[in-house]
């Protein structure tokens, strides 16, 4: 059942850019695999103070350049700088999940 809702994940797949678990590739790869884990930070956010929104927007700059400049060809990332991205990315997402949730949360709190 797992593997089906991984399967969801838009992701390339490609075993050279995942992690190997017993000598097989994960599912998804390094990134993806670490977005989704770095999503579990928004349980821990909802009990902190608010943080910027564009702290979490800061967050997916290093994830895109790793991207982009493998894409056009300039390095070649590594799995390990996948995986680090692919937390912060994963981290400033559920910024923006719970500021925006706050925010909107505030905003029907105050018109009813």
């Amino acid at each position: 059942m797992i593997r089906e809702m991984i399967l969801i994940v838009p992701c390339h797949r490609r075993p050279d850019r995942c992690l190997h678990f017993r000598g097989k590739p994960m599912p998804i790869c390094a990134r993806c695999l670490s977005m989704l884990l770095g999503y579990l930070f928004i349980l821990p956010l909802l009990f902190l103070p608010t943080l910027p929104w564009w702290w979490g927007l800061l967050l997916q700059i290093p994830m895109l350049i790793d991207g982009f400049t493998q894409k056009w060809g300039w390095r070649e990332s590594t799995n390990v700088l996948r995986v680090v991205t692919g937390l912060l990315s994963g981290l400033g997402l559920s910024i923006l999940v719970v500021w925006g949730a706050r925010t909107l949360t505030a905003w029907i709190l105050t018109v009813t």
